[in-house]
């Protein structure tokens, strides 16, 4: 095999053990044979397991990179367009969103990828209050989170994300609008 088809063989592989049987209940043995190649072999691609599992969870990890959503003034728009593009990307690989969220902490050396994509997220809401900002993500996750663990069709989420932002989302940012409206009219009274 070229490296690239070796590599991606590799990744294959792994992807499907570590969803089966978790990162510690994954070895290099296994991925190698189900690879197709030697373990020898898969240690010249990737210098440690650890590696391997990045590489494999890297697309849910850099799913807010890949966000085509631009920060905007309308942070409505924001949620929406973050919501539209992304879950169902994450309602497609359900399986890998699983296998981050149940294995969050990789290894000693490495930062919660959790972590990271909450801090991802946080950045497209700076305009926010912290409080605000932390019910909102809190929000948006659990409702990502819940369609990846909750089973339903693809045309239900998308049904639910729209009562989401009707009911819940935009609400509480118009009241989160409005409380700095008010503080502002105090300020300028005082």
């Amino acid at each position: 095999m070229k490296k690239l088809a070796t590599q991606q063989a590799i990744l294959a592989a792994a992807k499907e053990l570590f969803i089966a049987n978790g990162y510690k209940g994954t070895t290099t043995v296994q991925i190698a044979k189900q690879a197709g190649i030697s373990e020898m072999t898969l240690f010249r691609h990737f210098a440690k397991k650890e590696d391997i599992f990045l590489q494999v969870i890297a697309p849910v990890i850099s799913f807010l990179d890949q966000l085509a959503v631009a920060k905007q003034q309308n942070i409505q728009q924001t949620v929406r367009e973050m919501l539209q593009n992304r879950l169902l990307f994450l309602l497609e690989e359900k399986e890998l969103v699983r296998l981050v969220v149940l294995e969050s902490y990789v290894g000693e050396g490495q930062s919660n990828p959790i972590v990271e994509v909450v801090q991802k997220l946080e950045e497209h809401f700076t305009a926010l209050q912290t409080d605000e900002r932390e019910l909102l993500i809190r929000l948006i996750a659990g409702f990502i989170l819940s369609g990846i663990f909750l089973p339903k069709n693809k045309s239900s989420d998308m049904q639910m994300m729209e009562s989401l932002l009707q009911s819940v989302i935009y609400p509480l940012l118009d009241s989160f609008t409005h409380g700095q409206e008010e503080m502002k009219n105090v300020t300028k009274d005082s």
